[in-house]
């Protein structure tokens, strides 16, 4: 597909619009710049604010499983419309009734979780149809376009939370993302739902897919790999302030997590379609260790920011490597298996902020979540050892 000169110029359209819906849905990373405002002038309290930070990624947990088994189904653009349509819908009643209770569930849940990870698996099974075999690829871009709407967007609306108040900075700029995101659904070419020859006995159930090898240990790699960098997002400048380092070390912190999110994502999805996803995982899992000794060593500015650097890395390279873990693991249900997939990276970004916590915060929670990579790499040389010892066939339930 997509081989003449006007065809590869319809698939570079395909991508481009399917980065610009995902940068869209990296909006969900600003409710971080706003929150402070939320707590001073609204008075919410903590426990809605982070009902908040936790409604996307349990709205996207059980939306890309959804969006994965629909993608295997139904025409990539179709389900770009139905993200975007959800998009819409929980902005408007949020931003229209803004309370803790619609910002949770219409803003966070709906809008950005369900939504975005709808819009992400019509996405990604667009892009895959044009760019066929460049799944780790494709995956890690889009993925990595959803990160670095962090750095974009989060100065923009800290500067307007701070001149024209929190909500309507979320007003405005979510009412210019929603229209960008109706705009690049209408410029996306129509694609076919993508055939997989290896699919040979009809639709593969969620059953069939978690009891592959290769699928639940990818699916336990994902939760053990993803909690500390969640963790490192959402504390490491109050991590920086209690070491009583200067206040630009925190800023640049939160500025590194961002970055090497981003960063991982591209870079792992496109290393894994060179070097394998074992090989990728075991960096990712290998710099999360890093990251936790940097952070357990004496104070120290520049140790803080490689680990926050290198935390951030391991929190996106996890997401950047599903589309390819995805097919390498179930080649006959890609789609479908990205969702359960993306299911494990969510769980895992949902409970790190949750285990940080309960393990009482600051150096004993860098351990504890540290050691959940240390588990990682145990499940690791399960999958190598399986893969070795006796491969699945592709179709095989």
């Amino acid at each position: 597909m997509f081989r003449s000169v006007s065809s590869r110029r319809l698939a570079l359209r395909v991508l481009s619009c399917g980065l610009a819906l995902q940068f869209v849905f990296g909006m969900a990373y600003a409710w971080g710049a706003v929150a402070p405002y939320v707590r001073l002038h609204d008075h919410w309290s903590p426990l809605l604010i982070s009902a908040v930070f936790s409604g996307t990624p349990l709205g996207y947990g059980m939306g890309i499983i959804i969006g994965g088994w629909f993608a295997d189904r139904s025409p990539p653009r179709r389900l770009c419309w139905i993200g975007t349509g959800l998009l819409l819908i929980g902005f408007a009643v949020a931003f229209l009734l803004p309370s803790g209770i619609t910002f949770a569930i219409f803003y966070s849940a709906l809008a950005l979780g369900l939504g975005g990870s709808i819009a992400l698996a019509g996405a990604l099974a667009a892009g895959i149809s044009a760019f066929p075999g460049r799944e780790g690829m494709i995956g890690g871009t889009l993925t990595g376009s959803y990160a670095l709407a962090a750095v974009v967007q989060i100065p923009v609306i800290s500067y307007l939370a701070s001149t024209i108040g929190w909500a309507d900075a979320l007003r405005l700029v979510g009412s210019i993302m929603a229209l960008l995101a109706v705009a690049m659904v209408l410029l996306m070419p129509a694609v076919p739902r993508l055939a997989h020859p290896q699919q040979t006995t009809g639709a593969v159930s969620f059953l069939q897919l978690m009891r592959r090898k290769q699928v639940w240990t990818g699916f336990f790699l994902e939760i053990t790999a993803s909690p500390l960098g969640a963790y490192a997002f959402a504390t490491i400048a109050t991590y920086a302030h209690s070491l009583s380092l200067a206040l630009w070390v925190a800023t640049v912190a939160v500025i590194a997590v961002a970055v090497g999110n981003a960063l991982g994502r591209i870079v792992a999805g496109a290393a894994s379609d060179r070097f394998g996803v074992n090989r990728v995982f075991l960096v990712i899992l290998a710099l999360n260790l890093l990251a936790v000794i940097l952070l357990l060593l004496p104070g120290n500015g520049v140790a803080l920011l490689l680990a926050a650097l290198a935390a951030g890395i391991g929190f996106g390279g996890p997401a950047g490597l599903l589309s390819r873990l995805a097919s390498a693991s179930a080649s006959d249900a890609p789609n479908t298996a990205f969702g359960l997939l993306f299911f494990g990276y969510a769980l895992g970004v949902f409970a790190g902020p949750l285990i940080g916590v309960v393990a009482g915060g600051n150096t004993r929670s860098w351990f504890v979540l540290g050691s959940l990579a240390g588990i990682g790499l145990f499940v690791l040389i399960i999958r190598g050892v399986l893969a070795r010892s006796r491969p699945e066939p592709a179709a095989r339930g």
